[in-house]
């Protein structure tokens, strides 16, 4: 098999895999505002947040656990291989249970954290609490998507995403326009589809396909807790990359109610839509190369490397031309999929246009983290990823708003980029430099 023709066996799924996660979030949103309403709508837009948090969860252990074992795999040591995936998947059950527990006690100290007023509050916690129950369920699924790519079975991750999406879109259906549920129905069918792809996903681990395999194993706590340390190491970029899909929106929210009013929510879910669809392709680019990069650094093929990285970076930008063009000329057309209010839909095609400005830079911000985590160099990962999601974006927003106005708050989401950007830059040519690392 040619490398490129690897290249888009593996990248395509993901971005496939990538949509679907990012589908279930639109599709509730879609459902919801046309069956039950806007405001609904801003109150599963206040705790989307929580969901990020879920799935950037998933990333860390499930990525950490791939870029682990793919270096393992591509040096023959497939013992120690399915002995860090039987690990995993043991921490991954007992830690998501305990992260369900502790949501259910404290769901009312986290929705209001997350900004809900009272006019929102109960509608947020219905939402809510649905989601919290299946957690483990988001989690799980998501971390299995990952490793089952790393198992050589893409397509399967396909098959289980699409299968979940497909069941999500029905259930939202029936249970709110047909029973007239509303939030808690779109909760309902999120998690029912989350929970699909978990046992389909099992099914195929439990059919010896591929490599990985659930073994018994005996690991002293020190031990465990040198496994896990380096399952964090790896994969803290890509959830701290995750997590700030979850950073931005709240901050965003926060701001949004703070200087404008809860009005306005609804539109940004909007444009949070088109920017989570965009970030998720650029994310099924950077996850679909990752076990690709993490084998061949391990079996130190460096020019199969640097094509890779070379067919990202090209990839990558023809992705953000798509994105901008459809944010661009569509922005009318996207807004009344979702609002009825005419006036608010005019006034917030200009910030869409402003704020989808991002995506030139974006991108490239997310490929250049995750390269450095498959590599094994997690520190640029986790500079990038937390300037990115938290300190700049903050700091962008605050001074657009302070000095230039709060017409100018979506400016903030362009000059955030453009900062991250310049430093990912800088890594960009040292990683260049390290001849022990790849010869670009």
């Amino acid at each position: 098999m040619s490398l490129k023709r690897q290249f888009f066996k593996f990248v395509i799924p993901s971005i496939i895999a990538m949509w679907v996660f990012s589908i279930y979030t639109i599709v509730d949103g879609f459902f919801v505002a046309n069956f039950a309403g806007e405001k609904e709508l801003s109150a599963i837009t206040i705790v989307v947040p929580y969901v990020n948090f879920l799935f950037a969860i998933a990333i860390i252990t499930g990525v950490g656990a791939q870029t682990i074992i793919g270096m393992e795999l591509g040096k023959k040591n497939r013992d120690e291989a399915n002995k860090v995936f039987t690990f995993i998947l043991i921490f991954i059950i007992l830690f998501s249970t305990t992260l369900a527990i502790l949501g259910l006690i404290f769901i009312d100290k986290i929705i209001y954290f997350l900004g809900a007023d009272s006019s929102l509050f109960y509608l947020s916690k219905d939402y809510l609490s649905v989601i919290i129950l299946f957690s483990p369920f988001f989690i799980i699924s998501y971390a299995f998507e990952v490793l089952v790519k790393v198992d050589g079975y893409p397509r399967t991750a396909i098959i289980g995403a699409l299968s979940a999406c497909i069941t999500n879109i029905i259930l939202d259906y029936i249970f709110i326009d047909k029973f007239k549920m509303g939030v808690r129905g779109a909760a309902i069918a999120t998690g029912t589809a989350q929970l699909l792809s978990v046992i389909i996903f099992w099914i195929h681990f439990r059919s010896h396909k591929g490599y990985l395999r659930v073994e018994k194993i005996k690991m002293s706590l020190k031990e465990s807790i040198k496994y896990l340390e380096k399952v964090v190491a790896y994969g803290f970029g890509e959830f701290i990359s995750e997590l700030n899909t979850a950073t931005i929106v709240f901050i965003f929210n926060t701001f949004i109610m703070r200087y404008l009013s809860s009005n306005f929510i609804s539109p940004y879910a909007v444009i949070n839509y088109m920017s989570l669809f965009a970030n998720s392709t650029f994310q099924g680019v950077c996850h679909g190369t990752l076990p690709l990069l993490s084998f061949y650094h391990g079996s130190r093929e460096v020019e199969k490397s640097r094509k890779i990285v070379n067919m990202s970076f090209a990839l990558i930008f023809v992705i953000s031309l798509i994105m901008y063009a459809i944010s661009f000329f569509g922005a009318e057309t996207l807004f009344n999929m979702f609002l009825e209010n005419k006036s608010m839909i005019e006034s917030s095609i200009r910030p869409m246009r402003i704020y989808a400005l991002m995506f030139f830079l974006a991108g490239h911000n997310l490929f250049i983290a995750s390269m450095a985590s498959a590599i094994g160099k997690p520190r640029y990962s986790i500079i990038i990823n937390m300037l990115r999601g938290s300190v700049c974006i903050f700091l962008a927003l605050y001074l657009c708003v302070k000095i230039l106005g709060t017409k100018y708050l979506f400016y903030g989401a362009i000059i955030s980029e453009a900062i991250v950007f310049m430093l990912s830059i800088y890594f960009y040519s040292n990683i260049k430099k390290d001849s022990s690392i790849y010869k670009l």
